[in-house]
């Protein structure tokens, strides 16, 4: 099993793409904005969680996206009463918090359960 280096490469990616962005195009956005080694291979890398986003990285990454910091974390992990759990099945989960909340969701019928389990092999 691969290990998850951090939880917020879902979230920028879902970010990334609803603004039409290639990751190139967001890599070359971070450098102007002064992340000096953002590249493509890098935006590719955090966005499937290969590796630890810094904290000054996520402030750049916030600000070229146009959101708050912590936007760029799962909901599931901002309202969790238990953090340290919520990080941990976020960690995980190859898609952060998405499988692991399913879990706990039981109103997902078959056509849901169906959903995820196809999103879980992808």
């Amino acid at each position: 099993m691969k290990r998850r280096l951090n939880i917020v490469g879902p979230q920028i990616r879902r970010l990334r793409c609803a603004r039409g962005w290639s990751q190139n195009t967001l890599a070359i956005k971070l450098q102007i904005a002064g992340m000096e080694f953002a590249t493509q291979q890098k935006v590719a890398k955090i966005e499937s969680r290969e590796v630890w986003v810094s904290d000054d990285d996520l402030l750049f990454i916030s600000r070229v996206l146009g959101v708050d910091v912590k936007d760029l974390y799962p909901p599931k992990i901002l309202s969790a009463r238990r953090l340290y759990d919520a990080i941990a099945e976020a960690k995980a989960s190859r898609h952060g918090c998405l499988v692991a909340a399913s879990a706990v969701y039981t109103g997902l019928g078959v056509g849901g359960a169906n959903f995820l389990s196809m999103l879980a092999g992808v």
